[in-house]
């Protein structure tokens, strides 16, 4: 395959991925109705697919979880779920110089603004409800968008990957989790830019206009100014300011 077709290929799947990877997660449905779509689904092959098929099939995708369970346990430090992981004790370092902490007290200076953006889905559909994909796309819309003006706006600072987390999840709420983002900006000057960019105007005025009642909307900002805040790892994969160059 030639490489610019396989690039096309590429750019197709993740751009897929990106609209609809947020769809549909395992959390969107207990552990009960899971077992009942198992269930259903288990009828339906049976009742269409050969006996012999049918029989078979779950036992071999549960033979093939038990053996790569087991080859991941045999060494752990080899297995898939080490593969990320940086291992001792380490800490993330943006680019600045050391200030202590009661020189950061006496004078303003820049530090780290994180930015916690949640939205819960109040319908009993859940995603399948109404606004659900809209409030989606708003999201999505607001992220490419700060990308965009990373630089003007101080999506912090300069790695791409660090800008904000992936879709985070609180399960404490067992009836429909919230979905959380943490979001690293420069400043409040910069996150202020964010909420005035034509995207997240626009989901706001969506919003606020009661196009999508059935949409929880949360958001948090905490400023650390140099030198007041710190960050510890250990074990850990990249993750937050730690994908800032370690500092063991």
């Amino acid at each position: 395959m030639p490489a610019s077709a396989d690039m096309s290929v590429r750019n197709w799947y993740s751009q897929t991925e990106e609209i609809l990877g947020d769809v549909l997660e395992h959390q969107d449905f207990s552990m009960q109705t899971w077992l009942a779509l198992g269930a259903a689904f288990q009828l339906f092959a049976l009742a269409w697919l050969p006996t012999t098929f049918s029989f078979w099939l779950p036992l071999a995708w549960l033979a093939y979880r038990l053996i790569r369970t087991a080859l991941d346990s045999w060494n752990v430090h080899r297995s898939r779920l080490w593969s990320g992981i940086r291992e001792g004790r380490w800490m993330g370092q943006l680019p600045e110089p050391e200030i202590s902490l009661l020189e950061a007290s006496r004078e303003p200076s820049e530090g780290v603004v994180m930015f916690l953006l949640g939205a819960r889905l109040n319908h009993p559909l859940g995603k399948l409800g109404p606004g659900a994909v809209h409030i989606n796309d708003v999201f999505n819309d607001m992220w490419r968008e700060a990308e965009k003006n990373r630089s003007k706006w101080g999506w912090h600072l300069s790695l791409p990957d660090l800008g904000r987390t992936a879709t985070l999840v609180d399960f404490s709420d067992s009836d429909r989790p919230p979905t959380i983002w943490i979001s690293y900006w420069k400043d409040l000057i910069g996150l202020q830019k964010f909420s005035e960019g034509a995207a997240h105007r626009l989901g706001q005025n969506m919003y606020n206009s009661k196009k999508l009642p059935f949409v929880g909307i949360m958001h948090e900002t905490y400023y650390a100014p140099r030198g007041c805040w710190e960050t510890i790892y250990d074990n850990m994969p990249p993750w937050g300011l730690g994908k800032y160059p370690a500092v063991s």
